[in-house]
């Protein structure tokens, strides 16, 4: 078990520092540390001291060889303590050292699709919370890099999501070009196949009645506008009231069957008004 991989190897190192085995050593526990963090039938094993101790030996493997693996390593580290306690500064390490490791491609092209996906999690999780622009952009291309690295076609069909739900957040932007009509056919593509009641489907469900809204009242076309009232009536059928996003939805609703010329239902934002317009396509329905 990696629990007691780590107890041995903590034993050795009166033996291995200032060895040339230290290196080799080094890496073995902080990966071992790891898996024991990623280790699933050991409950609560995740504990700062261990990262605390797997970011000092990782942060050694770096400063004596800068290679793509060892930047690799800090960012994971970093990236594993982000997630689990939370301090925004293991996040931008873990950003800074898999963007150095991505960089270095060029000596050992082995950066998958699981490491592209990682760091454009972690670079939506910061644009969240302090809204630099330049994060989105590199979420974007990290979700490209990782959907030409994916070899798996269920977590290409996340990845297509979550690259469309990225883009709707992008085409909000001034100057988004063609964001808005490539995320609108992502989101398209994959929403007939997300399982019904999944996060993703909600959230691709809603994410698309807002583009389809934006873009009907931009061109005036009543076909994206009676699409768009489909799937809010969809979001709302499938969701309740205390999801944070229910009263958005109940809004843009009401504001998209105005557009229409047909007043919403009596009730909060017209849930039910959306049943004398178009649906939005559910799965298993052609």
């Amino acid at each position: 078990m990696a629990g007691d991989e780590v107890t041995r190897l903590r034993a050795l190192r009166a033996k291995m520092d200032g060895t040339y085995g230290e290196a080799g050593w080094r890496q073995a526990l902080t990966q071992a540390i790891l898996r024991r963090c990623a280790d699933d039938d050991l409950p609560g094993t995740v504990s700062r001291t261990d990262l605390d101790e797997a970011a000092e030996h990782a942060g050694w493997l770096l400063a004596h060889d800068c290679d793509q693996w060892s930047f690799a390593l800090v960012g994971r580290v970093h990236e594993i303590r982000w997630e689990e306690f939370g301090d925004p500064a293991d996040r931008d390490v873990a950003i800074t050292m898999l963007c150095e490791a991505d960089d270095l491609h060029e000596e050992n092209a082995w950066f998958s699709a699981a490491d592209h996906e990682a760091l454009a999690e972690l670079l939506l999780s910061r644009h969240a919370d302090r809204g630099v622009p330049y994060d989105l952009d590199l979420a974007v291309d990290r979700l490209r890099a990782a959907l030409r690295e994916c070899d798996d076609r269920w977590s290409a069909l996340y990845l297509r999501y979550r690259l469309g739900t990225t883009l709707a957040l992008r085409a909000t932007r001034p100057g988004a070009g063609t964001d808005l009509g490539e995320a609108v056919a992502l989101l398209e593509d994959v929403l007939p196949h997300l399982p019904e009641g999944d996060p993703a489907t909600n959230q691709a469900t809603f994410a698309l009645g807002g583009l389809l809204r934006s873009r009907g009242i931009a061109t005036g076309s009543a076909a994206d506008l009676e699409r768009a009232a489909g799937h809010f009536g969809l979001f709302l059928e499938a969701t309740s009231d205390d999801d944070p996003l229910w009263p958005k939805a109940a809004d843009d609703l009401a504001s998209t069957l105005t557009h229409l010329g047909r007043p919403a239902a009596p009730g909060r934002g017209g849930r039910r008004a959306h049943r004398t317009g178009s649906r939005g396509t559910r799965r298993g329905e052609p």
